[in-house]
């Protein structure tokens, strides 16, 4: 039986032939009815081809079936296709059979081949590359077994939209963006690729001024379910957070001997991070360290000085905390489950730890205090991070009003 154009089916989902054959992208969204439709020279056959071998003896890395272009259904005769795409896709596998090293041709090397170069070379240097590893890893499975010829701007926006399915703007730009510096790499370092197709996908729109932070009303149930609390750590933690206005990985690379309590001084000088790469393994897989802690601070800097000489409450909190502490840690647990639990039984939702960092901010700038001295309270380098509580100095306009109008007019 003849395999012709019209027997083709769509890909991915269901493959003709055992899957050894597909599709070009841009026939995949065609339906069945559609193909018969098509001009023979717009399609291209292809077939994926076993290696063989598992794991390359060299590098330890698993070895990826190989896709390799056979003919455009143009090439075929019009009689016994199958039969001549058999034999084309039996003679490919002897010549890569004949070669020892696995060859991987500049226009048969897929993105794959370009995340797995990436991870070692590039990402394996990232402070924390576990996020970005694991957006790539989906990026991969939607696209890694394309050519870099076949993905545009319309595959990766059709991935992008499958993968990031009712996640937030800013988080789709992230992956984007995870997307967006591999292509890079494979063109500023490898010399793959020339263009980059994720530079003409449409980024999401996102609003810096929405920020996230307790309500009164939402603080008094938090409060309250702080004292109710059975976790030993989660009630000073998160006093801790709203009061300073501190990162996570910075209240959780404190230790006792930072906090002076006859100066009334809390110094931070290290970051306590979740995951660290420290390396990369021999199948070239990304050695993840947890709970790491570096000696500077995640804006770079090497320490900031906070005062708790006002600070009443916290200062006895941390005092109390400290007679039952066994660490040199003040919070040598991460609570993140704890404080979960505690934000449903609030019915606080869309919140995060980080979140409280937004609270003491907003309270700041809302109380009046100048945008330069609540950068200096959060340990901010760059002034322009803390312009998004501006909105929230509802007063400012007219203070700064009052004075000029006085300045020029007096009293009138």
């Amino acid at each position: 039986m003849a395999l012709n154009l019209k027997d083709l089916k769509k890909f991915p989902g269901n493959k003709a032939l055992g899957d050894e054959f597909m599709l070009l992208p841009v026939d995949r969204n065609k339906t069945v009815n559609d193909i018969p439709k098509l001009q023979p020279h717009e399609v291209k056959v292809c077939a994926i081809i076993d290696q063989g071998k598992k794991v390359d003896p060299n590098t330890g890395k698993r070895i990826r079936p190989l896709r390799i272009k056979l003919c455009l259904v143009s090439d075929l005769p019009d009689d016994e296709q199958k039969t001549e795409i058999l034999k084309m896709r039996k003679e490919k596998k002897l010549e890569l059979a004949n070669n020892e090293k696995i060859k991987v041709s500049p226009g048969e090397r897929m993105l794959c081949h370009l995340i797995e170069k990436y991870k070692v070379k590039k990402l394996s240097k990232f402070k924390d590359p576990w996020t970005p590893s694991q957006r790539l890893k989906k990026w991969s499975i939607e696209l890694g077994n394309l050519t870099f010829e076949e993905i545009g701007p319309a595959e990766v926006t059709a991935a992008k939209d499958k993968i990031t399915k009712g996640l937030s703007p800013k988080t789709v730009n992230d992956y984007l963006w995870a997307l967006s510096a591999c292509f890079d790499f494979g063109i500023k370092n490898l010399h793959w690729i020339s263009k980059n197709p994720v530079k003409d996908v449409v980024r999401e729109k996102v609003n810096n001024e929405i920020v996230r932070y307790l309500t009164d009303d939402e603080r008094k149930k938090f409060f309250d379910a702080l004292e109710e609390t059975t976790s030993p750590t989660l009630k000073v933690l998160c006093h801790f957070g709203i009061n300073t206005g501190c990162r996570k990985g910075e209240a959780l690379g404190l230790t006792w001997n930072d906090i002076d309590f006859e100066k009334n001084t809390i110094r931070f000088n290290k970051t306590k991070r979740i995951r660290t790469c420290t390396g990369v393994d021999k199948k070239g897989e990304l050695i993840i360290e947890r709970n790491k802690v570096t000696p500077t601070l995640k804006n770079g800097s090497k320490e900031k000085v906070i005062s708790m000489k006002n600070m009443t409450k916290l200062r006895q909190l941390l005092l109390e905390h400290k007679l039952k502490s066994r660490s040199e840690y003040v919070f040598p647990h991460d609570t993140q489950h704890s404080f979960r639990y505690l934000l449903k039984k609030c019915g606080i939702t869309n919140f995060r730890f980080h979140d409280l960092r937004h609270s003491c901010a907003s309270y700041l700038v809302q109380s009046g205090v100048p945008l330069l001295d609540t950068a200096h309270h959060l340990g901010q380098k760059d002034y322009n991070s803390v312009l998004r509580y501006a909105h929230l100095a509802e007063d400012t306009t007219e203070k700064t009003g009052s004075i000029v109008s006085e300045r020029m007019y007096g009293n009138q």
